[in-house]
């Protein structure tokens, strides 16, 4: 009975042990830097930054929080050609797939 409920509970560990590592492998680190926003089309909200090896590049969100909407219409063209702080990850799905998630922005004056 003993060794029943031991082994019970090394079940039940290892499974929420792996559970939570699969859990943490779906979203990679944040990455933070400066970009230009773009634009908002079909695709979603697009912007422009320098990499690190200093050649332009751009991402793309195709979803953003109502949040951050609520304090940064991007829907609305006046922030086109404006700087913002960004901070991002990346949404690993079950087939490997990464989306790029904003996290947060703030507007550099």
């Amino acid at each position: 009975m003993k060794d029943t409920i031991i082994k019970t509970v090394f079940i039940l560990f290892i499974g929420l042990s792996l559970a939570f590592t699969h859990k943490q492998n779906n979203i990679t680190e944040p990455i933070k830097t400066i970009a230009t926003f773009q634009g908002y089309d079909e695709y979603g909200y697009t912007f422009s930054f320098e990499d690190e090896e200093g050649d332009e590049d751009v991402i793309t969100f195709e979803t953003i929080s109502e949040k951050i909407l609520k304090i940064y219409n991007l829907k609305d063209n006046k922030f086109v050609g404006q700087v913002f702080e960004i901070t991002y990850d990346y949404k690993v799905s079950d087939d490997e797939i990464e989306t790029p998630v904003l996290q947060s922005i703030k507007k550099i004056e």
